[in-house]
């Protein structure tokens, strides 16, 4: 039986209050699955961290932009975790959504900790650790322990892109591909096909509850986005999209396939580079 889900919170902290934010805030989304947003007031990026938990494993999908004191907030949930379910340990992974700088400048808090993984961001890193031979149409597995993640190559916003899926709560882990924000595209065509794999892997059967991405930058007012760098949020999107966006996105990445131009939607913007 799965855990309870406690869903999302009413809003996220949103850099109107940076005397008492906290530099990360922690919300447990179930008992064994936690989304750490990083302070606007340390990074206008506010990128959204995941921690996912097996019985064997727990995963860290992202360390965010710097400055935050993410490995020692980590640890805490893990120990509490621990105490939770009468274990003395867990060997905690370190992936990526992709290598921006943004979401992997808190790796280092975690090199050479004790039951530790950080997964290297060049490509040959991603495909030995994951066991992906063709890149990017393989899809793979990763189990946790009882939980099981597909691994779906996303290549487009940037080269080692993933998603993750958790089979679990029916979560889409999308990064930066898909997010309430400005969609940045290095490589379009690469894009659309990555969105359109996305796409083919929900139709296949796939249940998704929530897409999930790495950060907001759209307002609540519909096609209307914060300008960039800024790092106060009032009235901000939320975070979770849902299916529905994802084939909004697809339909409309197909049809500028060979002439990408920026285009407006009411949740999110397509920006090609």
């Amino acid at each position: 039986m799965a855990p309870t889900v406690n869903g999302f919170p009413p809003a996220w902290p949103n850099g109107t209050s940076c005397g008492s934010e906290d530099p990360i805030f922690v919300w447990e989304y179930a008992e064994d699955t936690y989304i750490l947003r990083q302070s606007l007031c340390t990074s206008f990026e506010g990128p959204f961290l995941y921690l996912l938990f097996g019985d064997d494993k727990v995963l860290l999908e992202d360390t965010g932009d710097g400055g935050i004191p993410l490995q020692a907030t980590v640890q805490g949930i893990i120990d509490d975790w621990l105490v939770r379910h009468g274990k003395s340990s867990i060997e905690l992974v370190v992936v990526h959504s992709h290598s921006h700088g943004d979401h992997v400048a808190g790796d280092p808090q975690f090199q050479g900790q004790p039951s530790t993984t950080v997964v290297g961001t060049n490509l040959g890193n991603v495909e030995s650790f994951f066991g992906i031979g063709d890149w990017p149409d393989q899809e793979v597995t990763y189990d946790l322990g009882g939980r099981i993640l597909d691994v779906i190559a996303i290549p487009g916003h940037q080269t080692t892109h993933l998603a993750l899926y958790d089979r679990r709560h029916e979560l889409l882990l999308s990064g930066d591909t898909l997010y309430p924000g400005r969609l940045y595209v290095q490589d379009f065509s690469a894009y659309a096909a990555s969105v359109d794999r996305l796409a083919t892997f929900v139709d296949a059967g796939n249940a998704v509850t929530w897409v999930l991405g790495g950060h907001i930058e759209m307002t609540t007012t519909p096609g209307q986005d914060f300008p960039f760098g800024e790092d106060v949020h009032p009235n901000e999107h939320v975070l979770q999209l849902s299916v529905d966006q994802l084939f909004e996105l697809d339909a409309a990445a197909q049809a500028m396939v060979g002439s990408p131009s920026y285009e407006e939607h009411d949740d999110f913007i397509i920006y090609p580079l």
